[in-house]
């Protein structure tokens, strides 16, 4: 199955591949909260800025770098959020997750242990990953935390990793979860799904 052809549905959680149209509704979740006014992310909060957002996704998904999620509600299909694969390196069964935010409303609820779980176990389970990364500015504490509690593993920081919009330098925090590690960390995952009421589960359905 292609890359940008398959969803990962959870129990409460659905990742699809993002398309052009869900331009309005990015905005939409973006302009949920103010984490869009941060310096440590971007986040599309306006149509424009959406509409680009998801045409550089696209581009990259077309050569094979990245898988684009918009992140999904299964009861009513809202999009509350994005999130991909990124980084994928077949050859070294390797991928990163990233470009992850999600709305201010839905931020320290299921939705981001859901959707990591899901991303995670079709990683390792599904595409026979061996490493997967995720990186987070060196200043976002609430990203980093987050992080640390899928059970991911600090390597180090990557100094001037990137230039940030207002021209600041940002140093990233570079984490990873390794295929020894996967089901430590799956158990631990599940754990906190249960604690919020969240059976675990896995769905893989034609985007």
């Amino acid at each position: 199955m292609a890359a940008s052809q398959y969803s990962l549905i959870g129990n409460l959680v659905a990742l699809r591949p993002l398309a052009r149209e869900d331009a309005a509704a990015l905005v939409a979740a973006a302009r949920d909260g103010d984490a869009w006014r941060t310096v440590y992310t971007q986040i599309p909060a306006e149509l424009s800025a959406a509409e680009a957002y998801i045409e550089a996704a696209l581009r990259a998904r077309d050569t094979g770098e990245s898988m684009p999620f918009a992140t999904t509600l299964r009861e009513d299909g809202r999009v509350v959020g994005s999130t991909r694969y990124c980084r994928i390196e077949p050859a070294h069964r390797k991928r990163e997750i990233g470009y992850t935010w999600i709305g201010g409303s839905w931020q320290r609820t299921f939705v981001n242990t859901e959707a990591k779980y899901l991303m995670l176990r079709h990683a390792f389970e599904g595409q026979g990953c061996q490493r997967v990364q995720l990186q987070t500015d060196e200043l976002n504490q609430q990203s980093r935390r987050a992080i640390e509690r899928l059970g991911a593993r600090l390597e180090g920081i990557l100094r001037n990793d990137r230039i940030m919009p207002d021209g600041r330098r940002r140093h990233s925090a570079m984490y990873s979860i390794v295929d020894e590690e996967w089901p430590q960390v799956r158990a631990r995952l599940e754990a906190a799904m249960r604690q919020r009421g969240v059976e675990p589960a896995m769905e893989l359905a034609a985007g």
